[in-house]
């Protein structure tokens, strides 16, 4: 057996898989939850003592089940943002993409320099998930941190920190701060400084995502691993998660609904010119970009819908979805916008504005639970006719995160899309694919070779149904522009 160990830091969860190069199989999939909370009006925070201690206990786990592995790689999370003092002791908690402080920082940039310019140079939205705006809050409201502060570090760079005690910065996940060049790969140092004095000493240096070292005495003692296991750097786990659910270079789209929803696609050379303002692209490795579009209202709104008409059961929920998929009329049924996190796309406004449309006396809760699910898939399909045109050929759809569990919604999804999904696995994907990538080393025509041989289910659409759904589509933009 040849075991590699994939590490995905997430925003709630650490969850690893254990791949056998040997038999092209994942026979362990370990998770542990941590939190985030609120601080203040918009703001949200983690500790960074849960997530590292969730990374040792899953890799303990590992060990003391006797798995001998050959490495450890790893993905995290876009968008993280950690200030750490002497020793690289954190002076304030981690600030995850949810954060919302930073909306006048990004209401503000353009007074100082074009907005059009930074998206070309960094592949950055104006967005406030972004770390960038987010050291602009500090700058504005905890300044004495921002001094203090010794090292500007990702969730990712603290933990191989942790474990093999040097401090550096891949540069995928780099990509999401706002704050790297994604042509030359290299900080934007002058950006930093002129607007928040950030000198470029605070910053990690840079290095390729299949960079390692090796796992230093203390982290192997408290694991139980063997000292000087190669613990490999990784990439952001937006890539990770794409080349884990199958996809290509050049051909393929990967839409993805877990809490939040993206359609992204990977690509040869990195986008110049943006065709609205709400794409971005981040740098997947030396050579390989991944472009597209993201929302915030992906399974949260469904969750909050959950939780606001108190549904518990959430199978339960689904299923009345679907049991009124054949019983409503395109030109007259209920609408639902799911902006409860404001929008990204096709362009950045942070003010909330969910709501129901045109409910009257016979709407139930079946076409409620419908309508929640086709305000999400809507939202997603204003992205996707965009980022569609940004590989060269289009060959492949592929489904994951937590809502490809659905068939009701992997169902609606590919009616209204009017496209074939293909699902490879309801498993995570993200802790597979940086495995993938780094075995792969450096050639993507061996993704493929790599992959589990699970098996692929495909959703297609009906063709009454996908009629339908472009009649009521339609009227939910007709909608959406008259508001």
């Amino acid at each position: 057996m040849e075991l590699y160990l994939g590490i995905d830091i997430g925003t709630t969860a650490v969850k690893a898989s254990l791949y056998d190069l040997s038999t092209k199989q994942v026979f362990v999939d370990l998770e542990r939850k941590y939190g985030v909370f609120p601080v203040g009006k918009g703001g949200f925070e983690q500790n960074p003592e849960d997530i590292k201690s969730a990374v040792f206990d899953v890799l303990k786990e590992v060990a003391e089940r006797g798995y001998k592995i050959k490495a450890i790689v790893l993905d995290s999370a876009l968008h993280t943002l950690l200030l750490l003092g002497e020793n690289a002791v954190p002076i304030t908690n981690i600030i995850p993409w949810l954060d919302e402080r930073s909306v006048e920082q990004v209401k503000s940039i353009s007074r100082y320099l074009s907005i059009e310019e930074l998206h070309r140079r960094t592949g950055c939205t104006s967005d406030n998930v972004y770390p960038f705006y987010k050291l602009l809050w500090l700058r504005d409201n905890r300044p004495e941190v921002l001094l203090k502060a010794k090292w500007i570090v990702s969730v990712k760079d603290y933990i191989f920190y942790h474990l093999t005690g040097e401090l550096v910065s891949d540069i995928s996940v780099a990509s999401g701060s706002g704050y790297l060049d994604i042509h030359k790969k290299e900080w934007c140092y002058d950006i930093l400084f002129e607007l928040a004095n950030v000198k470029k000493e605070k910053l990690p240096p840079l290095v390729t995502p299949d960079f390692y070292r090796g796992l230093e005495k203390e982290a192997a003692h408290s694991t139980e691993l063997v000292e000087g296991t190669p613990v490999v750097i990784g990439m952001s786990d937006a890539a990770a998660s794409s080349i884990g659910s199958g996809s290509g270079v050049d051909d393929s789209l990967t839409v993805s609904v877990g809490s939040s929803a993206a359609i992204r696609t990977i690509i040869s050379s990195p986008v110049t010119e943006f065709p609205v303002p709400g794409i971005w692209c981040y740098v997947l490795d030396e050579s390989l970009y991944i472009s597209g579009a993201a929302t915030k209202n992906g399974g949260y709104v469904f969750d909050w819908y959950l939780n606001l008409f108190s549904r518990y059961d959430y199978v339960e929920t689904l299923d009345l979805a679907g049991s009124s998929l054949d019983e409503w009329n395109p030109n007259s049924c209920a609408l639902f916008y799911p902006f409860i996190f404001g929008e990204r796309f096709p362009e950045y406004n942070p003010i909330p504005n969910a709501r129901f449309e045109y409910l009257n006396s016979q709407t139930d809760e079946r076409e409620i639970s419908r309508i929640v699910l086709e305000g999400i898939a809507f939202n997603l399909k204003r992205a996707f006719d965009v980022v569609r045109k940004i590989p060269p050929s289009l060959e492949r759809v592929l489904a994951t995160g937590g809502l490809t569990r659905s068939r009701i919604w992997m169902k609606i999804l590919s009616n209204v899309f009017g496209e074939a999904l293909v699902l490879r696995s309801r498993e995570q994907g993200a802790s597979l694919g940086t495995v993938i990538h780094y075995l792969s080393e450096g050639d993507s025509s061996k993704w493929s070779k790599l992959l589990p041989e699970t098996g692929e289910e495909t959703y297609l659409p009906d063709p009454n149904m996908k009629k339908k759904y472009e009649v009521l589509y339609q009227r939910w933009l007709e909608e959406l522009k008259g508001n």
